[in-house]
């Protein structure tokens, strides 16, 4: 079984999925296609997509963390915000990598029980979402993440024209200071980087802003009229309708006024942190960070 999962969704655009940790989106026009992140770099990516579209491929990567860049490297082309370059460039600390690893066993772990469970009563699990084994050939020791080169900076604003369709580039700090989403407004998509998950959002990094994130996610939600599905990298709904763009701003405005309990939570990688718990989806911020009105 492959490490990657694909399929189309939409013409031109396929998820291109490692199951149960990230997502990355193709989008390819009738000249260039652009890869939206590049995954942990657990396997090349750079193969899967290539045989996907004809058209030559660039890395285009939403943020700088290492789960969005790992197959940088494997690109000759690569952009990024211009507040993610040097962010980029400084690489992936040991202790995140281990504990990644860390968190991808204990997930395989946890696959076993869920699947059983998930076959008798909740019927969730696809393609899309079901962990898969790490590679056989996957050495631990040697994975090491690398930034690529990185040829073009991003800018909110920005267009990238990929012949035929174009990505519109929309600065959207909250979750770091270089986050990005992009508005394909031909055939009414945004891809929403991490600014936009079913949950749990992560506000809670050293470098991610709360209020920011509410501001971000409110730009986002004005734009519902153009925005016909929301495509996002992690959990197990990829896809959702534009409405979800609004009950994500929606839950933000709450959790900046004070109108959001917290209950005790943790991260992927153990941090402590706290959550807030909202109908569509759920929001982790830093459990001691002095961010509320």
């Amino acid at each position: 079984m492959s490490w990657f999962h694909t399929r189309p969704v939409s013409p031109g655009v396929w998820l291109v999925a490692e199951p149960g940790h990230v997502n990355c989106w193709l989008v390819a026009g009738t000249e260039r296609a652009v890869l939206l992140d590049t995954g942990l770099g657990i396997a090349p990516i750079r193969p899967v997509v290539q045989a996907l579209t004809p058209v030559p491929v660039e890395a285009v990567n939403s943020h700088y963390h290492f789960d969005h860049t790992g197959g940088n490297a494997e690109f000759d082309r690569v952009s990024i915000h211009e507040l993610g370059a040097p962010l980029l460039a400084a690489g992936v600390p040991t202790e995140v990598r281990e504990g990644y690893l860390a968190y991808t066993h204990r997930l395989l772990a946890a696959a076993e029980t869920y699947r059983d469970l998930d076959r008798d009563y909740f019927h969730l699990l696809s393609a899309d979402s079901d962990p898969r084994p790490l590679p056989a050939d996957f050495v631990p020791e040697l994975w090491r993440p690398r930034p690529g080169i990185v040829a073009h900076e991003l800018h909110d604003g920005d267009v990238l024209d990929l012949g035929g369709r174009s990505l519109t580039v929309l600065h959207t700090p909250g979750h770091s200071p270089d986050s990005v989403c992009f508005l394909d407004d031909r055939d009414g998509l945004l891809f929403g980087g991490d600014t936009l998950n079913t949950g749990p959002i992560y506000a809670q990094m050293p470098d991610s802003d709360v209020e920011a994130f509410a501001r971000s996610t409110a730009r986002l939600a004005e734009l519902r009229a153009e925005v016909r599905l929301v495509l996002m990298c992690h959990f197990g709904r990829g896809v959702a309708e534009a409405q979800f763009v609004r009950d994500v701003a929606e839950s933000f405005d709450r959790l900046v006024n004070g109108d959001a309990e917290l209950r005790p939570a943790r991260d992927c990688l153990l941090d402590e942190a706290r959550e807030a718990v909202f109908p569509q989806c759920s929001i982790l911020v830093a459990p001691d960070r002095g961010w509320r009105r």
